[in-house]
């Protein structure tokens, strides 16, 4: 199986809750970007995982403007969920290819679990990209194939 894990782009401060919290102008230019890149790339999955909270699911919404596949919202992708949480609902998914849309620390952190280390120096920062591969997403199963970084999603950045 192939995942994709995209963090949300920028997000303003300026909100009641953090679950609120809104795209700003740059989130929405690096979020175009990577969508951008992702489609060039011949990439497409079966579904889209998103995050409830606003900024995530913005995210969501830009990359899946040409594919126009159902987005499903998933409690385990928010900022500070349990990465067995996350393991656990990804053994029901069913098919090949799966886009998640979701926050660090988690993203960061699912990316060194899925690669067996112990801590995470990944930093994905806003509208980041990682794909990684498994039979089975459990801790150390993963081989990570690219990460890329706005602005450059030219340079993989390993």
């Amino acid at each position: 199986m192939e995942i994709v894990l995209i963090r949300h782009g920028a997000a303003s401060w300026d909100a009641a809750t953090d679950m609120e919290r809104e795209l700003t102008e740059r989130g929405i230019a690096e979020v175009e970007a990577a969508a951008q890149w992702l489609c060039q790339q011949d990439w497409r999955p079966e579904e889209i995982w998103v995050s409830p909270y606003r900024r995530a699911q913005q995210s969501a919404s830009i990359i899946n403007a040409d594919w126009q596949l159902p987005q499903r919202n998933k409690a385990c992708l928010t900022p500070d969920n349990r990465l067995e949480d996350l393991d656990n609902m990804l053994a029901t998914f069913r098919g090949e290819r799966l886009l998640l849309v979701g926050h660090n620390p988690l993203l960061s952190n699912v990316l060194a679990h899925w690669q067996g280390e112990s801590q995470s120096y990944w930093g994905l920062q806003t509208a980041s990209m990682a794909r990684v591969d498994a039979e089975v997403f459990a801790p150390g199963c993963g081989n990570l194939q690219w990460l890329r970084h706005y602005p450059n999603y030219a340079h993989n950045g390993r």
